[in-house]
């Protein structure tokens, strides 16, 4: 605490002392038979003043001693047999502590249970959604239900990252203790998701161009390529049929870029602020399709964890692009 915040809480103590400092000098001014000690009026002013500031000073260093001991006192609020001056208010703010202590555990414990569930319930669907796959590689053998095929295999396919959304997401409160930073080259990781996507290409007719990828970035190759394919999903999803979508790198001297580029609805002016907001669908979510509003706030979240950047680029109607920004000099330190 500093001395300044200090004298704002003795103020009135100040202000007293002043007060008496002037009634007696006024009455000494006003009185005939005083009037003459005008020496003895300073000397006394002086004095009362040295005075008051000694005791500014002694009352400044003890309270900041009984400060510091109530916070070392609530810091090791658990150990028993601390000594404190004003037991009756210490005892009140440890009570108090404690209560919202047993109320943080008891939500935690709720969280956990939650989160146990939702791996659970994860794993078990799954298994369905394999059978589901096998099952339209079957159909797709026969001639005249190659069509049919490609639909199945595209709901599959979106019902699994929709899954996987779920899984990150409910990650996503810890992703801290998840991050293993290793060398990963984005050229294999951006394969990866276009292979698993490759129905919602096929079924959406998209035009693919991939430009030169081949470059390796430290960072957690998990959660990049769980980033990675949630714009290109983004990117799909609001392009129209038979469209265009462009990935490909831009190096500068803060490090590359990776854009991932489509041709369809774009974001209007309003929004663009707000994509990375919680829960934020803006009018291409409600207008297209359903939209959660969270998978670009959790990619911002964790790239910001792994000392990374996104940024969007849009004309409605023309282009959107999403580019992750790799520095070079990035302290992956910090994320561990």
């Amino acid at each position: 605490m500093s001395l300044l915040k200090y004298l704002k809480e003795v103020k009135l103590f100040l202000f007293l002392v002043l007060f008496i400092m002037i009634i007696v000098d006024v009455t000494i001014l006003l009185d005939p038979n005083l009037s003459n000690s005008i020496d003895t009026l300073i000397y006394i002013n002086i004095l009362s003043t040295l005075i008051t500031i000694l005791f500014i000073f002694f009352g400044y260093s003890k309270y900041k001693r009984k400060i510091r001991k109530f916070i070392n006192a609530i810091n090791n609020i658990r150990e028993e047999n601390i000594e404190f001056e004003n037991d009756y208010f210490y005892e009140n703010i440890k009570k108090l502590i404690e209560d919202k202590e047993e109320e943080v555990n008891s939500l935690r414990k709720e969280l956990e249970e939650i989160n146990d569930y939702m791996t659970n319930w994860i794993h078990e669907v799954k298994i369905p959604i394999s059978v589901l796959q096998i099952i339209g590689r079957r159909v797709n053998d026969i001639d005249e239900s190659r069509e049919l095929s490609k639909q199945i295999n595209s709901e599959v396919s979106r019902i699994d990252k929709l899954v996987e959304q779920a899984m990150y997401s409910s990650r996503a409160g810890n992703y801290n203790s998840d991050f293993i930073i290793n060398e990963v080259n984005l050229e294999q990781a951006v394969k990866e998701v276009i292979k698993k996507n490759k129905y919602q290409f096929i079924y959406n007719k998209i035009d693919l161009q991939v430009g030169f990828l081949d470059k390796t970035v430290l960072t957690d190759k998990k959660w990049i390529t769980h980033i990675i394919e949630l714009i290109i999903d983004n990117a799909i999803k609001y392009s129209h049929i038979g469209g265009k979508i462009e990935i490909y790198l831009n190096e500068n001297k803060k490090g590359c870029e990776l854009h991932i580029k489509d041709y369809g609805m774009g974001i209007v002016p309003q929004d663009i602020e707000r994509v990375f907001d919680k829960g934020f669908t803006g009018e291409n979510g409600r207008k297209k399709t359903k939209s959660t509003g969270m998978g670009l706030y959790i990619s911002k979240k964790i790239l910001n964890k792994l000392s990374h950047d996104i940024d969007v680029i849009s004309t409605p109607n023309e282009f959107c692009d999403v580019y992750i920004t790799f520095y070079d000099l990035s302290d992956y330190f910090n994320v561990t």
